[in-house]
């Protein structure tokens, strides 16, 4: 039986498999039996669909690879022309191109050690999770043959990426987009993509006087004005023709008090992450989205950008966002993601009700999955975009962030570390324990 079935061999899939790797535990692990079962071709993602640069640095991405008990396997990375290329923005933002490069050199290599050592499944469907009396679970999926067949294994990991629902979300109490008329409608990531950013410029060309919505004030709908603003069609737009229309004022992040201070940012004591002393480190804007912000903001040293502003969308009347909804040349919802989950059936074959299934984060603070009720599966695991982790104090973040943690460091780190230990935890269990 297999130690664990990883399911999605993106950046949170392989966040485990990485910081195994990191401390020289990977090799024995794979030896103990990991599947991982990735829907494309290849592990590593698929960021390069996205035209624009990554909010993390350049220095994230390497630390993986910089580790002193990296595999031999992964060792010569280091010196092919791609970690040089990603070395050259280790103190700033790397295009997600690049990144999606990396992280696919990256999941080529770890796919040679799974499919050496352990199991790899690639352009494979999962399609439901089974759990049995014994404690195992169970995987059923589709090869590319469209043959079926069942994992069996002590822990299985979601990481099936997020998904933006965005078309029955609350606008007012009431009021949701589906209910609302609109000529052109784009979420924020199909809007962050090279093929929306092309639809987008046509639209931005032929807009006239009509406003540009952002719906949301997260980090997704600054990159998308900021993104907006550097195609063609933007040289057209007037003086506050693109609008976010957000519930609150976005909090940015800055290395450090003295940072904020001189950028004239306040901050409040809760603002400040104990272990870091990073101002915002976890629910703070950073790069492209964070430089828009600074424009529109017209802090020090940036040149205003006159052509996006920002409005309270709680002063509106339903009447009055209706409208503007109806006005715009283009709406892009950007109301961030949920995690994708696949069906999970207990050991007498009925589906059990999963709290992200209903609208509430997927994992508690140990990264398992939750259910409706509260409580947790003791050997199903959730890892990255959309799953809501809420950080425990022993990873930092400030007081005040009460958001879910989007981090491919912590993926890598932290999280990563929680998931392992955890299912190493259960392979030293009786399996009367691990079923309870």
């Amino acid at each position: 039986m297999l130690s664990s079935v990883i399911i999605g061999g993106g950046p949170g899939g392989l966040g485990p498999i990485l910081w195994a790797a990191q401390r020289g535990l990977l090799p024995t692990w794979l030896d103990r039996g990991v599947a991982v079962v990735e829907r494309q071709a290849h592990l590593g993602g698929t960021l390069g669909r996205f035209g624009i640069k990554s909010d993390s640095l350049g220095g994230s991405y390497l630390e993986c690879l910089e580790a002193a008990g990296l595999p031999p396997e992964l060792k010569p990375l280091r010196d092919e022309p791609l970690a040089h290329e990603m070395a050259q923005y280790r103190d700033s933002f790397p295009p997600l191109v690049l990144v999606d490069d990396y992280m696919r050199r990256i999941g080529t290599a770890l796919a040679a050690m799974l499919a050496e050592r352990s199991a790899l499944h690639l352009s494979t469907e999962a399609r439901a999770i089974h759990l049995r009396r014994d404690g195992s679970v169970e995987v059923g999926i589709t090869g590319p043959d469209g043959r079926e067949s069942v994992l069996a294994a002590c822990s299985a990991v979601v990481a099936l990426g997020g998904r933006q629902r965005w078309m029955h979300g609350e606008l007012k109490p009431g009021l949701a987009l589906a209910n609302c008329q609109m000529r052109h409608v784009m979420p924020s990531d199909r809007a962050l993509s090279t093929a929306g950013l092309n639809e987008a410029d046509q639209i931005l060309a032929e807009a006239g006087r009509r406003p540009i919505l952002i719906l949301g004030g997260s980090h997704s709908a600054y990159s998308v004005a900021g993104a907006f603003l550097e195609l063609p069609g933007a040289e057209r737009l007037a003086k506050g023709q693109i609008v976010i229309l957000q519930r609150r004022e976005p909090r940015i992040f800055y290395p450090d008090q003295q940072a904020a201070l001189d950028d004239l940012y306040d901050v409040a004591p809760g603002d400040v992450c104990p272990r870091t002393q990073r101002v915002n480190r976890m629910g703070g804007l950073r790069g492209f989205g964070r430089e828009m912000w600074r424009q529109i903001a017209e802090r020090p040293r940036t040149t205003p950008e006159p052509r996006v502003v920002t409005m309270d969308m709680q002063r509106l009347s339903t009447a009055g966002l209706v409208a503007m909804i109806a006005e715009a040349a283009l709406v892009v919802p950007s109301f961030g993601y949920r995690s994708v989950m696949l069906p999970v059936f207990d050991a007498g074959g009925a589906r059990l009700a999963l709290n992200a299934e209903l609208g509430g984060v997927a994992v508690g603070e140990q990264s398992r999955l939750l259910l409706s009720d509260g409580t947790s599966v003791p050997n199903l695991f959730g890892i990255g975009l959309g799953t809501g982790y809420k950080l425990p104090s022993s990873m930092g973040g400030e007081p005040n962030f009460d958001g879910q943690a989007n981090s491919l460091w912590l993926y890598h780190n932290d999280i990563g570390a929680i998931i392992y230990r955890a299912i190493h935890e259960l392979m030293h269990q009786p399996t009367a324990a691990v079923a309870a």
